[in-house]
């Protein structure tokens, strides 16, 4: 007889409909149905327990706080009766006042005394800060031995001598009395009070509008002077194990879905959760490790993983060999620009063996101005690279410096000494298309000073723009530059139209101030680009 499948019975039918996780869910559910029936039958005996201790706690709690402050009020006043009792019989109250505050000690911060020999004469001896309500206590004979004063907020405790007409009567404020008694409260929502026959006085206080929820009280098996400790607190509606004896079922469910997803999550979504955070933490070249073989790891998404590191590990090769492509021209250009300096210098040599030979002055002169446009040139191609392997832009600070130096030591026909320039300029970089008609620039300006007036002073700046921190403005100042009829027939013989050229290049006006004797341009600084 074939077998009949299980979706084929009408029972079963429904289930196949589901998802597996669904399923599953059900199935831990049926199973720890039973355990949940068990935790149900025995809640209800826990929770007669867990009543029953819980109020011997607070008993105990209430009784060992009402011990100790009996404890405490009686030494202090057996002291304090003593001490009434010597000066009742003829001793030096002074004497004894001192002595007492002596053998108090710190003790004696806790409570307010007033100590009389007898009931006509006025206290012999004062203990701390005495309140009014003390005073008051005192003149009167016949003291209760206890007497709670709310409106004080404390308690009074009188007690006779060894010698009947000598008395001490105490003032204990509430913080005293709750520090001597340093009751363990571990009931969320309650306050002890010291009760009489007619009279509560509050050691602790809770807002007012919840004093109305206190609901239960326990009170001390034994009394303290005459007076009872109580532990007014308010007695839950559900106790915690009735509480739980009604959230077992759900417990149970939410057991039942915590295995499942326990199992979902370390076999599925940890490994995929950790193969997302390795793919979004990738960077190029970077040297992956393959995860973890465990038996709980999808066989799958080690697969996966396994296959993403040897893809980044193909990626890290060809990076290197793109990094190693990279250094191999950046060594090739600066090669490049070195060769080219070097031609630029060559040229300038032979001009300058050419000055050499010149007949004339004019043509002296005018092999100058090439030479020295030449070595502008070459300035720039020397300070491509500075020294380092990876182009940072040209040092401007350096380029000036070369430039002006080699002004200082010119010599031609018009003198043979140059002009005194300074240079103030910060470390600041440009790029080499802002460098090169900087470069002619400078030279064209200096050239126009050291050939008008060649003994006046240049001063050479640069300051970054408040508007645009990406630019600087440079500036050349010089006595030279100010009304000066030999600078002006030069400018219009052809020198203006240059350096109005220099000036587009840099995409710039030109601005020169015949006031402040100055010529000045807005030039962009070169950020060099991250390593």
């Amino acid at each position: 007889m074939p077998s009949t499948p299980r979706a084929s019975f009408p029972l079963f039918a429904p289930l196949a409909r589901l998802s597996i996780g669904t399923r599953l869910f059900l199935i831990l559910a049926v199973a720890l149905l039973p355990l949940a029936m068990g935790a149900v039958v025995a809640n209800r005996s826990l929770a007669d327990t867990a009543a029953e201790e819980r109020s011997r706690l607070l008993q105990k709690n209430v009784d060992d706080a009402a011990q100790r402050l009996r404890t405490a009020i009686q030494s202090d006043l057996a002291i304090l009766g003593t001490a009434a009792s010597q000066i009742a019989l003829g001793e030096d109250p002074a004497k004894i006042c001192l002595n007492l505050r002596e053998q108090l000690g710190p003790q004696q911060t806790r409570f307010a005394a007033l100590l009389f020999a007898n009931s006509t004469s006025p206290a012999a001896c004062q203990i701390g800060a005495v309140p009014q309500a003390l005073r008051q206590a005192g003149r009167e004979p016949g003291t209760p031995a206890t007497t709670l004063v709310p409106s004080a907020n404390g308690a009074i405790f009188a007690t006779r001598g060894r010698v009947s007409m000598a008395r001490a009567v105490a003032f204990y404020p509430v913080d005293s009395l709750l520090a001597l008694a340093d009751p363990v409260d571990d009931v969320p929502l309650s306050q002890f009070d010291l009760r009489d026959q007619s009279v509560v006085l509050p050691l602790t206080r809770i807002p007012t509008n919840w004093e109305r929820r206190l609901n239960a009280v326990m009170s001390a098996q034994s009394d303290i002077a005459g007076v009872n400790l109580d532990l007014r607190f308010a007695r839950p509606a559900q106790t915690p194990p009735e509480f739980l004896a009604q959230i077992i079922p759900f417990i149970t469910v939410l057991a039942a879905a915590l295995i499942g997803w326990l199992v979902v999550n370390y076999m599925l979504i940890a490994p995929l959760t950790q193969l997302q955070r390795k793919v979004r933490q990738y960077e190029t070249g970077e040297r992956l490790v393959p995860m973890a073989l465990t038996a709980f790891n999808a066989s799958e998404i080690q697969e996966l993983d396994q296959g993403f590191v040897t893809l980044a590990h193909k990626v890290s090769i060809d990076r290197d060999a793109l990094d190693e492509g990279l250094k191999q021209q950046i060594m090739l250009t600066r090669e490049v620009h070195h060769r080219v300096k070097n031609n630029l210098q060559i040229i300038a040599s032979l001009i300058n063996l050419h000055a050499r030979t010149a007949d004339s002055d004019q043509a002296k002169l005018a092999y100058g101005k090439i030479q020295r446009r030449v070595d502008a040139l070459a300035v720039v191609h020397r300070n491509h690279f500075a020294g380092t392997e990876r182009n940072e832009g040209i040092n401007l600070r350096a380029l000036v410096g070369e430039l002006a130096g080699s002004f200082e030591h010119a010599g031609n026909g018009a003198s043979s000494d140059g002009p005194d320039i300074m240079v103030d300029i910060d470390n600041l970089h440009v790029s080499q298309d802002v460098g090169v008609p900087i470069a002619f620039l400078l030279t064209e300006i200096l050239e126009l000073i050291h050939l008008t007036r060649p003994e006046a002073p240049v001063r050479i700046s640069a300051t970054r723009l408040a508007d645009d921190p990406t630019r600087i403005k440079l500036r050349i100042a010089s006595p030279a530059l100010g009304p000066n009829p030999m600078l002006e027939e030069m400018l219009a013989d052809g020198i203006d139209r240059v350096m109005t050229g220099l000036a587009r290049q840099l995409r710039a006006p030109l601005e020169r101030d015949t006031a402040f004797e100055s010529i000045a341009i807005a030039v962009p600084v070169f950020v060099p680009a991250s390593a």
